[in-house]
């Protein structure tokens, strides 16, 4: 089912209506700043906003509403970065080189199961001991890590861990 995101994308002259822009960041509604003939452009957009200027091309006016569609729906699922910074929502936690490579799976398949076989592997390959305390010390670290952005690891007993939002 295709869900029409035009209709969730609000429409908002800048800087006119710089207050209607103000209400949509503070609720995180899409927003495309139509920038008034003249006015510079906002010095800074948040993932939910995009500018253009007048007069604009209906199939590029199409492509910039899905564009901005496409970045609120990757703003919902937790992004890990090379440097080792875990991004969610609007939120942001520094992770320990063994705490990125034990998330890197439960990142992969957020909201899925990932063995605790898995996890143990990536122990051993780093060098670090993979017991079964091991296993549940370093787990309980990255909770209290992810906790400050809104994840947490759900044990599923028995089987593994699951990342999930709180």
């Amino acid at each position: 089912m295709k869900v029409d995101v035009k209709n969730r994308v609000k429409f908002v002259r800048w800087p006119a209506e710089s207050e209607v822009r103000q209400e949509c960041q503070a609720l995180q509604h899409l927003c495309l700043l139509i920038v008034e003939h003249g006015a510079p452009p906002p010095e800074q957009v948040s993932i939910y906003e995009d500018w253009v200027r007048p007069p604009i091309v209906p199939e590029d006016l199409r492509a910039r509403v899905r564009q901005l569609a496409a970045r609120a729906v990757l703003n919902e699922k937790p992004v890990l970065d090379p440097a080792g910074i875990l991004y969610f929502r609007e939120a942001s936690v520094t992770l320990s080189l063994t705490q990125c490579e034990m998330l890197a799976p439960l990142i992969s398949r957020y909201g899925q199961l990932v063995y605790r076989n898995e996890l143990k592997d990536i122990l051993e390959r780093s060098g670090a001991s993979s017991s079964s305390n091991a296993i549940d010390l370093h787990v309980m670290r990255l909770r209290r890590r992810l906790q400050m952005v809104g994840l947490a690891v759900r044990n599923v007993w028995g089987r593994g861990f699951v990342v999930e939002p709180i």
